[in-house]
């Protein structure tokens, strides 16, 4: 299963210019209110350097990165928790990606349709208050299920019960679930009504051209709210990185040395996404494949295998465990292991960024 990432935001800020930037793909994309009104799916490879690097080393047959299941969510107006502008509709998309990307518009564009001037911290508030507001309903709802069984004296239910009337009260402050603290035990309790606010978010400020690093006043007011809201952020020109998108690859090297670039958005992206999610990345490698695979921060070898596949979970005995930096330091496995850098790891081994594995798996 591939991670799923929702681009959201207000109309027009340009949801879908970044969706196409990212996925190379040309959807609709306007500057009037619902351009977008269905989403639009795409799956995109990982940037990664180690996947250039791997295959210099070790002969293989075919190169497999970790994908990111990207989907261009329609605009979320105001009143959207009340159903207003297919408001139910967009929001129950949400709900069943990974995280979201909230974009956010920082240029100034007179030929973009907004009711309002630009005002970042204003349209963060707006979105994240209807998120907010559609979290209540729900609650609410769990609040009124749960505690019909929790007057019989069923624990559990009366538990339940506890953690959705604090969510409740949180969110009548206009809180965001996701930056407040809770227990194991409670995020087990609530994780099943899949709430929005508590879905970790990466802020996308979308700059003009003039101001690439986001360092204007419009970026600053992004970098601030993701500040205070304990996340990431970068500064993206949507219409820039479609345009480089475009290009054949010689006159898009050109075109970003001119622009001071070094990368396309999307790999600032992706990692900014991984650390948001707590996510990193583990390789195997053999004559037939090398590959990345995707797994959370203080996973174990075990869960790890389970990625590859579920019936590896149970049958894992060990895994031979040493990094790509092993591996460009001594050029080859088998001077890996002379070097005794080849560790062997049991089930409490907990993986780490970049580590190579070789796993035994009895039947």
């Amino acid at each position: 299963m591939n991670l799923s990432c929702g681009i959201v935001g207000l109309p027009n800020v340009g949801k879908s210019t970044i969706y196409n930037a990212l996925t190379a793909a040309q959807v609709e994309s306007g500057s009037y209110p619902f351009s977008t009104t269905e989403p639009n799916l795409a799956v995109i490879e990982v940037p990664d350097k180690n996947l250039e690097i791997l295959p210099r080393l070790i002969e293989t047959k075919k190169v497999i990165p970790a994908a990111v299941q990207i989907v261009d969510i329609a605009g979320l107006p105001e009143g959207a928790s009340r159903g207003e502008g297919m408001g139910n509709r967009f929001l129950a998309v949400i709900r069943e990606v990974d995280a979201i990307m909230h974009i956010v518009q920082c240029f100034e564009n007179p030929h973009v349709v907004r009711e309002t001037p630009v005002d970042p911290a204003k349209d963060m508030e707006v979105l994240e208050l209807e998120l907010a507001l559609a979290d209540l309903e729900t609650v609410t709802r769990g609040v009124e299920r749960v505690s019909k069984k929790a007057r019989t004296g069923d624990k559990a239910s009366m538990f339940e019960q506890q953690v959705y009337e604090r969510a409740k009260a949180l969110l009548e402050e206009g809180t965001q679930l996701r930056t407040v603290p809770w227990k194991t035990e409670e995020l087990l309790a609530i994780q099943p009504l899949c709430l929005l606010t508590m879905k970790p978010v990466l802020y996308v400020a979308n700059v003009g051209d003039d101001d690439l690093t986001g360092e204007g006043a419009h970026g600053a007011a992004v970098a601030q709210h993701a500040e205070s809201m304990s996340s990431e952020w970068i500064p993206l020109c949507g219409d820039l990185e479609c345009e480089l998108r475009r290009m054949e690859s010689e006159d898009r090297e050109v075109f970003m040395a001119e622009y001071g670039m070094k990368e396309l958005g999307l790999a600032r992206l992706i990692r900014a996404a991984y650390i948001v999610l707590g996510l990193q990345t583990f390789y195997t490698v053999g004559e037939k494949e090398i590959r990345a695979w995707t797994i959370a921060a203080g996973d174990t070898a075990p869960v790890a295998a389970g990625k590859i596949h579920t019936d590896f979970l149970k049958g894992f005995i060990r895994a031979e465990v040493y990094s790509v930096d092993d591996l460009i330091e001594y050029k080859t496995e088998a001077a890996i292991k002379a070097a005794g850098k080849m560790r062997t790891e049991g089930r409490d081994y907990v993986m780490h960024d970049r580590d190579v594995c070789h796993f035994l798996i009895g039947r």
